[in-house]
Protein backbone atom coordinates (compact mmCIF):
# COMPACT_ATOMS: atom_id res chain seq x y z
CA UNK A 1 0.00 0.00 0.00
CA UNK A 2 3.10 2.54 0.07
CA UNK A 3 3.32 2.24 -3.32
CA UNK A 4 -0.44 3.95 -3.55
CA UNK A 5 1.19 7.00 -0.82
CA UNK A 6 4.09 7.23 -3.01
CA UNK A 7 2.18 7.79 -6.00
CA UNK A 8 -0.19 10.27 -4.48
CA UNK A 9 2.45 12.14 -3.08
CA UNK A 10 4.24 12.50 -6.81
CA UNK A 11 0.95 13.40 -7.68
CA UNK A 12 0.92 16.48 -5.58
CA UNK A 13 3.91 17.59 -5.82
CA UNK A 14 3.84 17.59 -9.60
CA UNK A 15 1.13 19.95 -8.66
CA UNK A 16 3.23 22.46 -6.81
CA UNK A 17 5.17 23.42 -10.39
CA UNK A 18 1.68 23.84 -11.63
CA UNK A 19 0.30 26.28 -8.76
CA UNK A 20 3.93 28.62 -9.57
CA UNK A 21 3.58 28.54 -13.07
CA UNK A 22 -0.12 29.91 -12.77
CA UNK A 23 1.50 32.63 -10.56
CA UNK A 24 5.12 32.99 -12.20
CA UNK A 25 5.63 36.19 -14.78
CA UNK A 26 8.40 35.23 -17.08
CA UNK A 27 10.23 37.36 -19.30
CA UNK A 28 9.56 35.38 -22.04
CA UNK A 29 6.75 34.62 -24.38
CA UNK A 30 4.51 31.92 -23.38
CA UNK A 31 5.28 29.05 -25.65
CA UNK A 32 8.71 29.73 -25.68
CA UNK A 33 8.77 29.76 -21.03
CA UNK A 34 6.43 26.26 -21.78
CA UNK A 35 8.53 24.50 -23.60
CA UNK A 36 11.84 25.52 -21.38
CA UNK A 37 9.92 24.30 -18.73
CA UNK A 38 9.03 21.02 -19.84
CA UNK A 39 12.31 20.31 -21.44
CA UNK A 40 14.23 20.85 -17.80
CA UNK A 41 11.44 19.94 -15.51
CA UNK A 42 9.93 16.90 -17.19
CA UNK A 43 13.57 14.99 -16.73
CA UNK A 44 14.29 16.74 -13.25
CA UNK A 45 10.82 15.19 -11.75
CA UNK A 46 11.71 11.84 -13.26
CA UNK A 47 14.72 11.90 -11.46
CA UNK A 48 13.30 12.76 -8.23
CA UNK A 49 10.08 10.03 -8.90
CA UNK A 50 12.96 7.70 -9.48
CA UNK A 51 15.09 8.77 -5.91
CA UNK A 52 11.36 8.90 -4.00
CA UNK A 53 10.94 4.51 -4.88
CA UNK A 54 14.51 3.84 -4.67
CA UNK A 55 15.40 6.06 -0.93
CA UNK A 56 11.56 6.14 0.08
CA UNK A 57 9.53 9.28 1.24
CA UNK A 58 11.40 10.18 4.45
CA UNK A 59 14.68 10.41 3.10
CA UNK A 60 13.34 12.06 -0.22
CA UNK A 61 11.56 14.73 1.84
CA UNK A 62 14.85 16.03 3.38
CA UNK A 63 16.68 15.62 0.28
CA UNK A 64 13.80 17.10 -1.66
CA UNK A 65 14.95 20.69 -1.27
CA UNK A 66 18.71 19.99 -2.38
CA UNK A 67 17.21 17.53 -5.95
CA UNK A 68 14.32 19.41 -6.77
CA UNK A 69 13.50 23.11 -4.82
CA UNK A 70 17.21 24.52 -5.83
CA UNK A 71 17.27 23.30 -9.51
CA UNK A 72 13.70 24.76 -10.04
CA UNK A 73 14.81 28.12 -8.13
CA UNK A 74 17.93 28.39 -10.16
CA UNK A 75 15.98 27.61 -13.46
CA UNK A 76 12.90 30.02 -12.68
CA UNK A 77 15.51 32.58 -11.63
CA UNK A 78 16.94 32.50 -14.93
CA UNK A 79 13.13 32.99 -16.57
CA UNK A 80 11.49 35.09 -13.96
CA UNK A 81 10.86 39.05 -14.98
CA UNK A 82 10.56 39.79 -10.96
CA UNK A 83 13.99 39.39 -9.96
CA UNK A 84 13.37 39.80 -6.29
CA UNK A 85 11.39 39.07 -3.21
CA UNK A 86 8.39 38.79 -5.55
CA UNK A 87 10.17 35.96 -7.29
CA UNK A 88 10.94 34.08 -3.83
CA UNK A 89 7.75 34.23 -2.42
CA UNK A 90 5.67 33.04 -5.37
CA UNK A 91 8.18 30.01 -5.70
CA UNK A 92 7.61 29.19 -1.73
CA UNK A 93 3.80 29.66 -1.95
CA UNK A 94 3.55 27.26 -4.60
CA UNK A 95 5.57 24.31 -2.54
CA UNK A 96 4.01 25.67 0.66
CA UNK A 97 0.70 24.46 -0.52
CA UNK A 98 1.33 21.72 -2.12
CA UNK A 99 3.32 20.36 1.33
CA UNK A 100 0.02 21.37 3.10
CA UNK A 101 -2.44 19.52 1.28
CA UNK A 102 0.40 16.18 1.41
CA UNK A 103 0.56 16.61 5.03
CA UNK A 104 -2.85 17.12 5.79
CA UNK A 105 -3.96 14.45 3.65
CA UNK A 106 -1.28 12.42 5.85
CA UNK A 107 -2.24 13.20 8.80
CA UNK A 108 -6.17 12.69 8.14
CA UNK A 109 -5.32 9.01 6.56
CA UNK A 110 -3.52 8.29 10.20
CA UNK A 111 -6.42 8.76 11.78
CA UNK A 112 -8.89 6.68 9.51
CA UNK A 113 -6.68 3.96 9.93
CA UNK A 114 -3.53 4.62 7.46
CA UNK A 115 -4.88 2.12 4.61
CA UNK A 116 -3.38 5.37 1.70
CA UNK A 117 -6.81 4.89 0.02
CA UNK A 118 -7.95 8.04 1.56
CA UNK A 119 -4.70 9.93 0.61
CA UNK A 120 -4.78 8.99 -2.88
CA UNK A 121 -8.49 9.91 -3.01
CA UNK A 122 -8.34 13.04 -1.33
CA UNK A 123 -5.37 14.06 -3.31
CA UNK A 124 -6.43 13.13 -6.62
CA UNK A 125 -9.01 15.81 -5.75
CA UNK A 126 -7.95 18.11 -3.63
CA UNK A 127 -5.15 18.84 -6.10
CA UNK A 128 -7.33 20.28 -9.00
CA UNK A 129 -9.28 21.98 -6.78
CA UNK A 130 -6.45 24.00 -4.85
CA UNK A 131 -4.88 24.78 -8.46
CA UNK A 132 -8.03 25.81 -9.64
CA UNK A 133 -9.01 28.18 -6.65
CA UNK A 134 -5.64 29.90 -7.08
CA UNK A 135 -6.29 30.63 -10.65
CA UNK A 136 -9.96 31.59 -10.69
CA UNK A 137 -9.37 33.95 -7.37
CA UNK A 138 -5.70 34.39 -6.80
CA UNK A 139 -4.54 34.91 -10.58
CA UNK A 140 -6.19 37.72 -11.15
CA UNK A 141 -5.17 40.05 -8.53
CA UNK A 142 -1.65 38.41 -7.54
CA UNK A 143 -0.21 39.28 -10.55
CA UNK A 144 -1.31 42.77 -10.64
CA UNK A 145 0.09 42.68 -7.23
CA UNK A 146 3.11 42.04 -9.16
CA UNK A 147 3.39 44.59 -10.92
CA UNK A 148 2.04 47.63 -8.79
CA UNK A 149 3.81 46.80 -5.74
CA UNK A 150 7.18 46.19 -5.43
CA UNK A 151 8.08 46.40 -1.65
CA UNK A 152 7.20 44.41 1.57
CA UNK A 153 7.77 41.26 -0.99
CA UNK A 154 11.26 39.68 1.03
CA UNK A 155 9.26 39.81 4.01
CA UNK A 156 6.82 37.81 3.03
CA UNK A 157 9.04 35.51 0.85
CA UNK A 158 10.82 35.30 4.67
CA UNK A 159 7.79 34.00 6.49
CA UNK A 160 7.38 32.03 3.34
CA UNK A 161 10.35 30.17 3.35
CA UNK A 162 10.18 29.80 7.83
CA UNK A 163 6.97 27.85 6.55
CA UNK A 164 8.10 25.75 3.58
CA UNK A 165 11.36 24.32 6.29
CA UNK A 166 8.96 23.66 9.41
CA UNK A 167 6.74 21.44 7.17
CA UNK A 168 9.33 19.91 5.33
CA UNK A 169 11.48 19.41 9.43
CA UNK A 170 9.00 18.58 11.15
CA UNK A 171 7.13 16.59 9.36
CA UNK A 172 10.00 13.80 8.61
CA UNK A 173 12.97 14.53 11.35
CA UNK A 174 13.90 12.46 13.32
CA UNK A 175 11.01 10.03 11.48
CA UNK A 176 7.67 10.54 9.79
CA UNK A 177 5.42 12.87 12.03
CA UNK A 178 2.83 9.09 12.57
CA UNK A 179 5.40 8.09 13.46
CA UNK A 180 5.43 10.42 16.62
CA UNK A 181 1.34 10.49 17.56
CA UNK A 182 2.52 12.76 20.37
CA UNK A 183 3.54 15.92 18.35
CA UNK A 184 0.81 15.28 16.24
CA UNK A 185 -1.33 18.46 18.03
CA UNK A 186 1.75 20.79 17.36
CA UNK A 187 1.67 19.49 13.99
CA UNK A 188 -1.73 20.31 13.21
CA UNK A 189 -1.98 23.97 14.67
CA UNK A 190 1.01 24.53 11.88
CA UNK A 191 -0.78 23.25 9.75
CA UNK A 192 -3.86 25.65 10.70
CA UNK A 193 -1.60 28.51 11.01
CA UNK A 194 -0.25 28.29 7.83
CA UNK A 195 -3.27 29.35 5.59
CA UNK A 196 -4.44 31.59 7.96
CA UNK A 197 -1.27 33.45 7.85
CA UNK A 198 -1.30 32.93 3.94
CA UNK A 199 -4.76 34.66 3.57
CA UNK A 200 -3.32 37.63 5.97
CA UNK A 201 -0.38 38.44 3.22
CA UNK A 202 -2.69 38.11 0.35
CA UNK A 203 -5.26 40.85 2.03
CA UNK A 204 -2.42 42.80 2.91
CA UNK A 205 -0.85 42.85 -0.31
CA UNK A 206 -3.99 43.61 -1.37
CA UNK A 207 -4.58 46.54 0.30
CA UNK A 208 -1.06 47.62 -0.79
CA UNK A 209 -2.50 47.36 -4.26
CA UNK A 210 -5.42 49.35 -3.32
CA UNK A 211 -3.72 51.97 -1.65
CA UNK A 212 -0.81 52.57 -4.66
CA UNK A 213 -3.82 52.49 -6.95
CA UNK A 214 -5.71 54.82 -5.08
CA UNK A 215 -2.57 57.32 -4.60
CA UNK A 216 -2.11 56.42 -8.07
CA UNK A 217 -5.40 58.07 -9.40
CA UNK A 218 -5.51 60.94 -7.50
CA UNK A 219 -1.79 61.99 -8.16
CA UNK A 220 -3.22 61.73 -11.93
CA UNK A 221 -6.15 64.14 -11.47
CA UNK A 222 -4.37 66.45 -9.38
CA UNK A 223 -2.11 67.05 -12.20
CA UNK A 224 -4.31 67.63 -14.64
CA UNK A 225 -6.79 69.81 -13.00
CA UNK A 226 -3.39 71.54 -12.19
CA UNK A 227 -2.76 71.79 -15.93
CA UNK A 228 -6.01 72.68 -16.39
CA UNK A 229 -6.89 75.71 -14.14
CA UNK A 230 -3.72 77.20 -15.53
CA UNK A 231 -5.01 76.72 -18.52
CA UNK A 232 -8.32 78.17 -17.67
CA UNK A 233 -6.56 81.59 -16.35
CA UNK A 234 -4.73 82.05 -19.77
CA UNK A 235 -7.73 81.90 -21.39
CA UNK A 236 -9.02 84.15 -18.97
CA UNK A 237 -6.08 86.49 -19.12
CA UNK A 238 -6.63 86.28 -23.50
CA UNK A 239 -10.48 87.12 -23.20
CA UNK A 240 -10.04 90.31 -20.85
CA UNK A 241 -7.66 91.40 -23.80
CA UNK A 242 -10.45 91.11 -25.89
CA UNK A 243 -12.48 92.93 -24.30
CA UNK A 244 -10.63 95.72 -23.74
CA UNK A 245 -9.39 95.55 -27.72
CA UNK A 246 -13.20 95.59 -28.75
CA UNK A 247 -13.96 98.78 -26.07
CA UNK A 248 -10.77 100.56 -28.32
CA UNK A 249 -12.00 99.52 -31.37
CA UNK A 250 -14.73 101.74 -31.32
CA UNK A 251 -12.26 105.00 -30.72
CA UNK A 252 -9.54 103.61 -33.27
CA UNK A 253 -12.28 103.38 -36.01
CA UNK A 254 -13.51 107.07 -35.30
CA UNK A 255 -9.62 108.23 -35.53
CA UNK A 256 -8.90 106.42 -39.01
CA UNK A 257 -12.42 107.41 -40.37
CA UNK A 258 -10.81 111.46 -39.15
CA UNK A 259 -7.86 110.83 -40.82
CA UNK A 260 -9.56 109.40 -44.00
CA UNK A 261 -11.53 112.51 -44.66
CA UNK A 262 -8.09 114.71 -43.85
CA UNK A 263 -6.76 112.36 -46.58
CA UNK A 264 -3.63 110.76 -44.66
CA UNK A 265 -4.13 107.91 -46.23
CA UNK A 266 -0.56 106.61 -44.47
CA UNK A 267 -1.61 107.63 -41.46
CA UNK A 268 -4.97 105.13 -41.90
CA UNK A 269 -2.51 102.33 -43.27
CA UNK A 270 -0.49 102.63 -40.38
CA UNK A 271 -2.95 102.45 -38.13
CA UNK A 272 -4.89 99.40 -40.00
CA UNK A 273 -1.44 97.76 -39.57
CA UNK A 274 -0.66 98.33 -36.48
CA UNK A 275 -4.50 97.38 -35.68
CA UNK A 276 -3.73 93.67 -37.65
CA UNK A 277 -0.63 92.78 -35.79
CA UNK A 278 -1.72 93.28 -32.53
CA UNK A 279 -3.11 90.64 -30.45
CA UNK A 280 -5.84 88.29 -31.65
CA UNK A 281 -7.09 86.46 -28.73
CA UNK A 282 -10.73 84.60 -29.32
CA UNK A 283 -13.20 85.51 -27.01
CA UNK A 284 -14.44 82.79 -24.65
CA UNK A 285 -17.70 81.21 -26.41
CA UNK A 286 -20.43 80.48 -24.31
CA UNK A 287 -21.48 76.56 -24.84
CA UNK A 288 -23.57 75.72 -21.08
CA UNK A 289 -23.04 78.61 -18.80
CA UNK A 290 -20.65 77.33 -16.68
CA UNK A 291 -17.47 79.95 -17.29
CA UNK A 292 -14.92 77.67 -16.34
CA UNK A 293 -16.15 74.50 -18.94
CA UNK A 294 -17.17 77.76 -21.26
CA UNK A 295 -13.33 78.37 -21.52
CA UNK A 296 -12.06 75.05 -21.30
CA UNK A 297 -14.58 73.79 -24.78
CA UNK A 298 -13.70 77.48 -26.53
CA UNK A 299 -10.21 76.55 -26.25
CA UNK A 300 -10.59 72.91 -26.90
CA UNK A 301 -12.74 73.47 -29.90
CA UNK A 302 -11.11 76.19 -31.49
CA UNK A 303 -7.59 74.08 -31.39
CA UNK A 304 -9.88 71.28 -33.39
CA UNK A 305 -11.38 73.71 -36.19
CA UNK A 306 -7.96 75.03 -36.75
CA UNK A 307 -7.31 71.10 -37.41
CA UNK A 308 -9.80 71.51 -39.98
CA UNK A 309 -12.53 69.62 -37.58
CA UNK A 310 -15.86 69.70 -38.04
CA UNK A 311 -17.32 70.43 -34.33
CA UNK A 312 -20.97 69.97 -33.69
CA UNK A 313 -21.89 70.65 -29.74
CA UNK A 314 -25.65 70.08 -28.14
CA UNK A 315 -25.17 70.99 -24.21
CA UNK A 316 -27.79 70.55 -21.97
CA UNK A 317 -26.20 70.89 -18.82
CA UNK A 318 -28.27 71.40 -15.03
CA UNK A 319 -27.78 74.82 -13.65
CA UNK A 320 -26.14 72.78 -10.52
CA UNK A 321 -23.22 70.28 -11.18
CA UNK A 322 -23.43 67.13 -9.18
CA UNK A 323 -19.80 67.24 -9.97
CA UNK A 324 -16.86 69.32 -9.18
CA UNK A 325 -16.82 71.68 -12.55
CA UNK A 326 -12.99 71.85 -12.69
CA UNK A 327 -12.67 68.13 -12.44
CA UNK A 328 -15.73 67.88 -15.36
CA UNK A 329 -13.75 70.34 -17.35
CA UNK A 330 -10.67 67.84 -17.25
CA UNK A 331 -13.22 65.28 -18.59
CA UNK A 332 -13.97 67.48 -21.57
CA UNK A 333 -10.29 68.69 -22.11
CA UNK A 334 -8.80 65.42 -22.25
CA UNK A 335 -11.48 63.46 -24.57
CA UNK A 336 -11.74 66.51 -26.86
CA UNK A 337 -7.51 66.06 -27.04
CA UNK A 338 -7.63 62.33 -27.81
CA UNK A 339 -10.12 63.10 -30.15
CA UNK A 340 -8.04 66.09 -31.82
CA UNK A 341 -5.15 63.22 -31.83
CA UNK A 342 -7.19 60.85 -33.52
CA UNK A 343 -8.98 62.83 -36.04
CA UNK A 344 -5.44 64.46 -37.11
CA UNK A 345 -4.58 61.08 -38.61
CA UNK A 346 -7.74 61.35 -41.23
CA UNK A 347 -8.09 63.21 -44.21
CA UNK A 348 -9.46 66.57 -43.73
CA UNK A 349 -12.87 65.40 -44.95
CA UNK A 350 -13.55 63.05 -42.60
CA UNK A 351 -12.42 64.81 -39.52
CA UNK A 352 -15.38 65.12 -37.26
CA UNK A 353 -16.14 66.14 -33.43
CA UNK A 354 -19.38 65.46 -31.79
CA UNK A 355 -20.44 66.50 -28.45
CA UNK A 356 -23.67 65.91 -26.64
CA UNK A 357 -24.83 66.27 -23.19
CA UNK A 358 -28.50 65.69 -21.55
CA UNK A 359 -30.34 66.25 -17.83
CA UNK A 360 -33.23 63.99 -18.72
CA UNK A 361 -33.71 61.19 -17.82
CA UNK A 362 -30.38 61.55 -16.32
CA UNK A 363 -27.09 63.82 -17.23
CA UNK A 364 -25.94 62.12 -19.53
CA UNK A 365 -22.55 62.82 -21.81
CA UNK A 366 -21.02 62.00 -24.93
CA UNK A 367 -18.38 62.73 -26.95
CA UNK A 368 -18.20 60.83 -30.57
CA UNK A 369 -15.05 61.50 -33.17
CA UNK A 370 -13.78 59.94 -36.13
CA UNK A 371 -10.28 57.57 -36.11
CA UNK A 372 -8.82 55.58 -38.13
CA UNK A 373 -10.75 52.50 -36.97
CA UNK A 374 -7.56 50.96 -35.50
CA UNK A 375 -7.77 50.49 -31.42
CA UNK A 376 -7.21 48.28 -28.85
CA UNK A 377 -9.08 48.01 -25.31
CA UNK A 378 -7.59 46.34 -22.16
CA UNK A 379 -9.88 43.86 -20.05
CA UNK A 380 -11.79 46.51 -18.55
CA UNK A 381 -13.06 48.10 -22.04
CA UNK A 382 -10.71 50.66 -21.60
CA UNK A 383 -9.02 52.45 -24.61
CA UNK A 384 -4.85 51.24 -24.97
CA UNK A 385 -3.10 54.00 -25.99
CA UNK A 386 0.56 52.90 -28.65
CA UNK A 387 2.48 55.82 -27.75
CA UNK A 388 4.72 55.51 -24.55
CA UNK A 389 4.42 58.25 -22.34
CA UNK A 390 0.88 58.68 -23.63
CA UNK A 391 -2.90 57.22 -21.95
CA UNK A 392 -3.13 59.17 -18.62
CA UNK A 393 -5.71 61.46 -20.10
CA UNK A 394 -8.09 58.17 -20.56
CA UNK A 395 -6.58 56.95 -17.29
CA UNK A 396 -8.06 60.66 -15.46
CA UNK A 397 -11.33 60.02 -17.02
CA UNK A 398 -11.52 56.67 -15.66
CA UNK A 399 -10.61 58.18 -12.01
CA UNK A 400 -13.13 60.53 -12.15
CA UNK A 401 -16.38 58.10 -13.05
CA UNK A 402 -15.08 55.94 -10.24
CA UNK A 403 -14.97 59.12 -7.89
CA UNK A 404 -18.02 60.14 -8.98
CA UNK A 405 -20.36 56.51 -9.04
CA UNK A 406 -20.80 57.55 -12.97
CA UNK A 407 -21.27 54.68 -15.34
CA UNK A 408 -18.42 54.98 -18.37
CA UNK A 409 -18.27 53.48 -21.40
CA UNK A 410 -15.52 53.37 -24.51
CA UNK A 411 -16.20 52.32 -27.25
CA UNK A 412 -15.95 51.93 -31.52
CA UNK A 413 -18.70 51.67 -34.34
CA UNK A 414 -16.68 51.30 -37.45
CA UNK A 415 -14.53 54.24 -37.49
CA UNK A 416 -16.36 56.05 -35.03
CA UNK A 417 -14.80 56.28 -31.41
CA UNK A 418 -17.28 57.21 -28.28
CA UNK A 419 -17.15 58.03 -24.88
CA UNK A 420 -20.27 57.58 -22.91
CA UNK A 421 -21.13 58.94 -19.32
CA UNK A 422 -23.73 58.75 -17.22
CA UNK A 423 -24.14 60.08 -13.74
CA UNK A 424 -26.27 58.32 -10.84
Amino acid sequence: MTVLRDISTTYASMFSLVLFMTLFESLRPKKETTLLTLGLMGPLMAVNIALLFILGPTTMSTLLLLTCSLPSLIFFWLLARHRDGRFFFTFCLADTLMLEVIHTTAVLDFFLGSTYIFTVISRLILCPLVAYAVYRWVRPFYLELQNHVDKGWYVFASISLIFYMLLTLSSSVPTRITQRPEQLPAFILLLILVPVVYLHILVTLRRMQLLYESREKESILNVQVESLCSRVDEFTTANERFREERHDFRHKMRTMAALAESGQLDEVKAMASEYSEAPQESVVESYCGHAILDAVLSSYLQWARRKGIRVTTRLDLPDTLQVSETELATVFANAIENAIHACEKLEPDKRFIEIKAITQPAFMLQIRNSFDGVIAFDKDGVPLSGRKGHGFGTRSIVTFCEKNNAFCEFGAEEETFFLRMMFR
